[in-house]
Formats: structure tokens, C-alpha cells, sequence
């Protein structure tokens, strides 16, 4: 993230923040946030509803349920991407542009580096998920 592209993303997060609804976007998931977001996700409410709820935004709403489905996976190896989606109501290709977005990110700040282990863990899972 250049810098210009980084004051951007800060004064788009100080503007939901001021907010009432969007309050907490960007802090640090709480446990009983995170707990209350697999609860109402699984009793069928729509991400607008717990965003308002929560007082995030629905695309971090997204994030947080694909964050929780890999670290899912990571946790038991035995589990697969789509059951992990699955568990938590998002998409496979949810997660997987989530990835792609976040390796972009991780290889644009890499720069004597040209590989590193997250990135080979990040490809690793899109291989085994394509494999699937």
C-alpha cells in the first residue's frame, strides 16, 4: 500500500468511525462480537442487519467470516474450503478473492523479497482448493 493509497484507506475508516453506525470499523474483533456474528449468521441474518448491529460495515462483515473460515481450516486439516464456507455462509470464491487481494497486498510491500512463507501457504491453499 503506497502511501497516498494508505491516507486514503485511514481517512475512509475516520469518516465510518464518525459514523453511529459504522462505529467500530477497522477496531479489533471482540470474542463476544465474533460470537455474536456466527450466531446471527446462523439464524439467517442478512450482513446489512448484523453490520448494523455490530456497528461495522458489511464488508467487514465478509472479511471477518472468511478470516474465521480459514483460520477453520488452518485449525483442522482435515476440513476443506468448502465446508469451511460453508460453516460460515460465504462463498469459496469469497475466499479466494480474498486471498488474491491479500497477496497483492502482501507482494506489493515485499521488496527485497520476492517470496515469502505466506505467500507459499496462500498459493498452497489455492492449489488445494482448486485440487478439490
Amino acid at each position: 500500500m503506497n502511501m497516498s493509497s494508505n491516507y486514503q484507506f485511514q481517512e475512509k475508516l475516520r469518516k465510518q468511525r464518525e459514523n453511529p453506525e459504522t462505529s467500530r470499523a477497522g477496531l479489533k474483533w471482540e470474542q463476544d462480537e465474533d460470537d455474536a456474528l456466527v450466531d446471527k449468521i446462523n439464524e439467517g441474518v442478512s450482513y446489512v442487519e448484523i453490520a448494523k448491529q455490530l456497528q461495522r460495515t458489511e464488508a467487514s462483515i465478509k472479511t471477518r467470516l472468511i478470516i474465521r473460515a480459514l483460520a477453520f481450516v488452518d485449525e483442522d486439516h482435515s476440513i476443506t474450503l468448502e465446508e469451511a464456507a460453508g460453516r460460515y455462509k460465504i462463498t469459496t470464491q469469497d475466499i479466494q478473492i480474498y486471498q488474491a487481494n491479500k497477496r497483492k497486498r502482501q507482494f506489493g510491500r515485499v521488496v527485497n523479497h520476492p517470496v515469502n512463507l505466506q505467500m507459499i501457504y496462500s498459493l498452497l491453499l489455492d492449489i488445494n482448493s482448486k485440487l478439490s
